[in-house]
């Protein structure tokens, strides 16, 4: 019994093109690096989502602290404070990564008061890409303060 042509590791297909010898290989090739070339993108946009995350995180509980004390310039402080060590916390791994908090006060009674946290994250690859990194923002209002003037 013999075995058919498609098969055999001598049978030659005839329905290629002299000219379309090497295409599989170039197609393969391009197949083969594209997978590694969306890792590494995925990969890229690491840095910017820990970066959001912490200071997401950090104008959160910025914003917390602005109604915990009837004193505006000591709240304004504590708030500031508690950014500045959530963004400085191990767990959020984001070396590399600029910040700059704002605390935005409460005028008075009944008005509410903020948080905005600037983040400036490093690009990997943006070197090779040209690409620059610019400021980014979280932010949050508390109106907790709102809240006490309804109860007054």
């Amino acid at each position: 019994m013999t075995s058919p042509a498609w098969t055999s590791p001598k049978a030659r297909r005839t329905d290629v093109k002299p000219q379309e010898h090497g295409q599989a290989l170039a197609e393969f090739a391009m197949f083969a690096i594209l997978p590694v070339i969306l890792a590494l993108g995925l990969l890229a946009f690491i840095p910017v989502h820990r970066a959001r995350t912490a200071a997401t995180s950090a104008a959160y509980a910025c914003a917390q602290f602005i109604a915990e004390s009837p004193n505006p310039a000591w709240a304004a402080y504590q708030a500031e404070q508690a950014a500045w060590r959530t963004l400085e916390a191990g767990w959020s791994g984001t070396g590399g990564t600029d910040y700059d908090v704002q605390v935005m006060v409460p005028s008075g009674p009944g008005s509410s008061g903020g948080c905005v946290v600037f983040y400036l994250a490093p690009t990997l690859f943006g070197g090779l890409l040209g690409i620059e990194p610019a400021w980014s923002s979280e932010w949050f209002y508390s109106n907790s303060e709102q809240w006490k003037a309804r109860w007054r």
